[in-house]
């Protein structure tokens, strides 16, 4: 990756994490936990508070997959169909060199999130300006969820894979791009929307008189798709005896795919709250200006990121608004969207400071067992 990219990223990144980090661990120490929470499934007591501190929800299971693998009984609440391998993998794969698990899965988690942002630096550079790029890359440093990028949740590998196919497919480099799309496929259920801007791009150069007539690319781009595919499938046969048992764990914890304004409408009917598991006016907010604002991500930003934040977007919103703003992250056509309309130093400022100070107490909920996504 060039060095100028790498420069731009690093020293904001070190920066925000070890505040991170610092704000979690003293949680830990000082705030009270939420005990009822904890009585969940999680991972033995930490060696250190800052470990402890990540030893929450998701990661609890990615880290008992990395451990135990698929096949091994966890407990009477299994469910580890819900959790595509490609992260777990790689955090079994890391653990023989630092010892302990979740600390594997912080390094793997935190190196895709460092290098995921190089990727995104260099992917608004292809259009846009470098102050651009550097809004671009603050949003993703301080949006109030964003500390799940630096969890041990596999958001940061999914948004790693996907920017690196991104561009190569923007470089027309197609078999990498379906490369890293096949392997965006495997790292969480939403992976298989990598695919879409090189479905999108590749008919964008069709287009006109000189445009590409051969099928290769195209090809080249959807076999390694269709390989992982039919690979994840095999595996989850093998694993729990169903195919498709990702999808059956999906809908009993999300809900069956439906219109996308139902979940706003059981919302209304439930009683909206603040924020909580499944009824929070939080994430309701942040889905409907997620979907207001995909007209201007098609004709502002690019027409196949606009399709892939579509599905990024919709998808989750048409079984549940639970989560959504932890399952926004992927969608960076977003982030350079607003990285766009920030254009005075003034705004950005205005917009940046809060939402940094709200992953900081978000950073803080999460580690104390309170609910955030």
């Amino acid at each position: 990756m060039p060095k100028s990219a790498l420069h731009a990223v690093l020293p904001g990144f070190v920066a925000t994490r070890l505040v991170l980090f610092a704000v979690a661990a003293l949680a830990v120490l000082r705030l009270p936990l939420d005990t009822k929470e904890a009585q969940g499934f999680h991972l033995s007591p930490q060696p250190h508070a800052f470990l402890e501190a990540w030893a929450r929800y998701d990661a609890c299971w990615y880290v008992a997959i990395a451990e135990r693998g698929y096949r091994e009984s966890v407990g009477p609440s299994d469910m580890r169909a819900a959790f595509f391998p490609l992260f777990p993998a790689l955090i079994a794969t890391v653990t023989p060199l630092v010892r302990i698990p979740l600390v594997a899965g912080l390094i793997v988690a935190n190196t895709c999130y460092l290098i995921f942002l190089t990727l995104l630096w260099r992917i608004v550079r292809l259009d846009w300006t470098i102050d651009v790029a550097r809004r671009a890359l603050w949003i993703y440093l301080l949006f109030p969820s964003a500390f799940f990028l630096s969890g041990a949740y596999s958001e940061s590998l999914l948004l790693m894979l996907t920017a690196g196919s991104v561009l190569m497919v923007r470089q027309r480099r197609w078999l990498h791009a379906g490369a890293l799309a096949g392997f965006a496929t495997l790292s969480r259920p939403i992976g298989l929307v990598a695919v879409v801007p090189i479905l999108a791009e590749y008919f964008a150069t069709r287009r006109g008189p000189c445009g590409e007539r051969s099928w290769q690319p195209l090809a080249q781009g959807l076999v390694p798709v269709l390989v992982a595919g039919v690979g994840y499938l095999c595996f989850a046969w093998w694993a729990f005896g169903d195919p498709l048992a990702n999808l059956a764990m999906e809908t009993a914890v999300r809900g069956k795919l439906d219109g996308p304004w139902r979940p706003f409408v059981e919302m209304w009917r439930a009683g909206p709250r603040l924020h909580v598991f499944n009824n929070s006016l939080v994430d309701a907010t942040l889905a409907a200006t997620a979907i207001a604002t995909l007209p201007a991500i098609f004709t502002k930003v690019r027409p196949s990121y606009g399709w892939y934040a579509l599905l990024v977007v919709l998808i989750p919103v048409s079984g549940s608004l639970m989560s959504f703003n932890r399952l926004l992250l992927p969608s960076f056509p977003h982030a350079i969207l607003l990285a766009r309309a920030m254009n005075r130093t003034s705004t950005t400022a205005f917009l940046l400071v809060p939402l940094g100070l709200l992953e900081a107490v978000l950073t803080a909920t999460f580690a104390t067992w309170h609910w955030v996504a």
